[in-house]
């Protein structure tokens, strides 16, 4: 019997969620964090009104709730196969634009097109699975760096950047810069940070 055809989409989207936060407790909440505690981050960082630039779109799931609360998104997925599901998946969505491509190349070209308000979400290093392996497993530094460069195009910034659980020196994937190198940026281009739920937040301008 199949199930999801007479139990309603609510009622499974719910159980999923308290399946993530039983494997997140089980792992000493040290692990990846559950979609919805992601989401809540969005919405509580989150600069209002302002469009996102998404690296590592994966399943299209944080894409998704993106585009239903912001005005724009622009995000990035290097694999073809993750990027033509995703396609299919958005492609009556009218404030989303997909790119095929890993973020080095397209960031340097889409970057300096933007201007205003902007928030990024930094999720596209390699991570294993079928998470994409370019020729790095780690483009954060390529990633700030391109952002550095175009700081003077924008108004309030947030960068958030997932899984920071893996820039610690116990990491398995040696590529990865470590946290002090984030610190480091964050102080050089006068941003403040914190880190909550597995994601370096960072931000230049004062929450009210």
């Amino acid at each position: 019997m199949n199930y999801r055809k007479i139990v309603p989409s609510f009622l499974i989207k719910n159980i999923n969620h308290l399946r993530q936060f039983f494997l997140w407790y089980k792992q000493g909440f040290l692990r990846n964090a559950p979609q919805l505690i992601k989401q809540n981050i969005f919405l509580k960082y989150g600069i209002s009104n302002a469009q996102w630039v998404e690296t590592g779109t994966f399943f299209g799931d944080t894409t998704d709730f993106l585009i239903k609360n912001f005005p724009k998104v622009y995000s990035i997925e290097p694999s073809k196969y993750l990027f033509n599901y995703v396609f299919k998946r958005f492609k009556s969505k009218k404030n989303v634009i997909l790119f095929n491509n890993v973020s080095e190349k397209i960031l340097p070209e889409l970057l300096p097109s933007l201007s205003g308000d902007i928030n990024f979400w930094l999720d596209g290093h390699y991570s294993s699975g079928i998470t994409f392996k370019g020729d790095q497993d780690c483009p954060i530094r390529d990633e700030l760096n391109q952002i550095g460069n175009n700081l003077e195009k924008f108004n309030k910034i947030l960068i958030l950047i997932d899984d920071i659980r893996c820039f610690m020196p116990s990491n398995e994937f040696k590529e990865y810069p470590s946290i002090n190198d984030l610190v480091d940026w964050s102080r050089e281009n006068r941003f403040n940070w914190i880190i909550e739920h597995d994601i370096f937040i960072m931000y230049n301008f004062d929450f009210k």
